[in-house]
């Protein structure tokens, strides 16, 4: 038994550097690193294009403040202290105290912003302000919990709430309903994952619905009732994907509905971005390197390299980054403040509240 595990984690340990060493891993990490030295800027990108860079990039994530070549802070922070960015500040003051509006510019879906945050693993005590309040992170889960109701998309919201108060939590909304991480589970699962239907064709919903059985599976709960569910619709739409994907190595332009290979290089981006991401973040790890796999890679790696000054879509460009961030991570050994810290002397990087 022991030189079964033994065995296994040295065949893990050999197909990791193998992959480290390859050329897929070193047009990875060069797409990464390229984008990642032409950050966007707070007079031209809103709170939503930032958020969106913050998905890419997590905690090394900078943004240039009022103009493109001024002075860079962390993306995070700036957005944390509510700092305007074209114009727009993520959050608002309220009777309650702070609001997070859905609305263009800001957020596009309810917790986007704290499931950005739980993914980029901020703390829960990391501040955040509104005004003159000093909150924390920990008050915009309580807001995200507070404003649950049926029938929304909870997609954004089960991300945050199950990683920062884990899948047993309890709670009440705004209105005294009963609310749970397993009731929101619940509801994504039958909500539709369709193009016409769901945003970005369900791939943020199937993304959150396999985060809530992560977690559970690293509480060491079992894996029961709704999150049995989850787990065998994850199996089920990964294997959807792969049938979506094209001869080129990227998946069909009309997300998991149906075979599709439009010209359109930003509807390609979007689908095979968004796709890749999912599974980037949810096969196994041995199948991370697939063939088929490392084919959708390097097909997004693709799309994106030398185009660094294209004026992409930056939901399109977040969600593709994403998913090659997630590759290098998972496979290359990237970790989160790694990519700030190696290409420091390319950078002059401040934070947003105590620039550095």
């Amino acid at each position: 038994m022991v030189a079964a595990v033994v065995g296994g984690a040295k065949a893990q340990a050999a197909t990791l550097q193998s992959a480290g060493q390859s050329p897929l891993a070193a047009k990875v990490r060069r797409v990464l690193d390229s984008y990642y030295l032409r950050p966007l800027n707070t007079r031209d990108d809103a709170p939503w294009s930032v958020l969106h860079w913050s998905i890419a990039y997590g905690v090394d994530a900078t943004v240039s403040v009022d103009r493109p070549d001024g002075q860079r802070v962390t993306a995070i922070g700036w957005l944390c202290a509510n700092y305007p960015s074209a114009g727009q500040r993520l959050a608002v003051p309220s009777e309650e105290g702070f609001a997070l509006p859905v609305a263009p510019g800001i957020q596009g879906h309810d917790g986007q912003f704290l499931a950005m945050l739980a993914q980029s693993h901020v703390k829960e005590h990391y501040l955040f302000r509104v005004g003159h309040h000093e909150l924390t992170v920990a008050d915009l889960v309580e807001y995200e919990k507070r404003t649950c109701r049926p029938n929304i998309e909870l997609t954004f919201k089960l991300i945050g709430i199950a990683s920062y108060e884990g899948t047993d939590a309890v709670w009440k909304n705004a209105r005294g309903e009963q609310w749970s991480v397993r009731r929101m589970l619940e509801e994504e699962l039958r909500a539709p994952i369709s193009r016409l239907e769901s945003t970005c064709g369900g791939l943020h919903r199937l993304l959150a619905i396999h985060y809530a059985v992560e977690r559970r599976q690293r509480e060491g709960k079992p894996i029961d009732g709704p999150f049995q569910q989850a787990h065998q619709k994850t199996l089920a739409y990964q294997r959807r994907a792969w049938e979506m994907q094209n001869a080129d190595g990227g998946f069909s332009t009309a997300f998991l509905d149906y075979r599709e290979n439009r010209g359109d290089v930003t509807r390609r981006l979007t689908a095979s971005g968004h796709v890749l991401e999912y599974l980037a973040y949810s096969l196994p790890k041995e199948q991370l390197a697939d063939p088929r796999f490392e084919r959708a890679v390097d097909y997004v790696a693709t799309l994106l390299e030398g185009k660094e000054g294209t004026p992409w879509h930056r939901g399109a460009m977040g969600h593709a980054l994403h998913a090659l961030a997630i590759y290098e991570q998972r496979m290359l050994g990237g970790r989160p403040g790694e990519r700030s810290e190696r290409l420091a002397g390319a950078t002059s990087v401040d934070s947003a509240t105590g620039r550095r």
